[in-house]
């Protein structure tokens, strides 16, 4: 195991959770913006899908932390 995959893989999971984050500023501003204009059907929808994201996240990091946990130190 080269002593970079570690470095790497947490390198790919930070800029994965900062386009999750990304979305979830997209989508949240949409909503406001609905609320805002008295759209609260849309906006009750697009929570909706937040809600599955944010699952969604949840489990990814989960699963994440799983896979970095069961891989061996390393000593520097």
């Amino acid at each position: 195991m080269s002593i970079n995959k570690p470095a790497n893989d947490l390198i790919n999971a930070k800029e994965a959770e900062i386009q999750r984050l990304s979305w979830f500023n997209a989508l949240f501003t949409t909503i406001k913006n609905d609320l805002e204009r008295g759209d609260t059907y849309k906006a009750q929808e697009l929570a909706d899908l937040g809600q599955y994201l944010a699952q969604d996240f949840h489990h990814y990091s989960e699963d994440d932390l799983s896979r970095l946990n069961k891989e061996p130190k390393v000593e520097l």
